[in-house]
């Protein structure tokens, strides 16, 4: 059973590294090395890359949901999350990540779909990946809080 905690455990970190990780590579290192590059590349560059990093969002929060289930309450009864502050915050992490799976949605069935064929400046899609970056260490922060409650 102990085998089964762990390997749950691990493949719930694995899917929160690839998406968090995935947006911070995006905003620190991708976009600004990407004056390196014919400004007509970039959009082309820009789509191909949000396209494929989409897809493994996806994958991710796929990943995170199916794990974060037994993690949540392997720790805390369905009945306690409301009057323990183990409870509270785990409700916490819950609601940021949701706010973070709804921006995902909005980029991947509306903004991209909409922005792809005209490639202009994605400037609302960048807003939202640094939101989404900005809650997704916010996550993390009530992630190590849980660690200590």
């Amino acid at each position: 059973m102990e085998i089964i905690y762990i390997i749950t455990l691990w493949l719930h970190y694995l899917a929160t590294m690839m998406w968090i990780g995935g947006m911070a590579f995006n905003i620190l290192v991708l976009r600004p090395s990407m004056v390196a590059i014919d400004q007509n590349q970039r959009p082309v560059l820009g789509t191909t890359v949000l396209k494929r990093f989409i897809m493994f969002a996806w994958l991710s929060i796929i990943v995170l949901i199916l794990t974060g289930i037994p993690i949540a309450f392997s720790r805390v009864a369905f009945e306690d999350i409301f009057s323990t502050t183990y409870g509270i915050v785990l409700l916490s992490k819950h609601f940021v990540t949701l706010i973070m799976i709804l921006i995902v949605t909005w980029v991947s069935f509306v903004l991209s779909k909409k922005l792809a064929p005209f490639a202009p400046k994605p400037d609302t899609i960048l807003t939202l990946v640094k939101t989404n970056l900005s809650l997704g260490i916010l996550v993390l922060l009530l992630t190590a809080t849980l660690r200590s409650v």
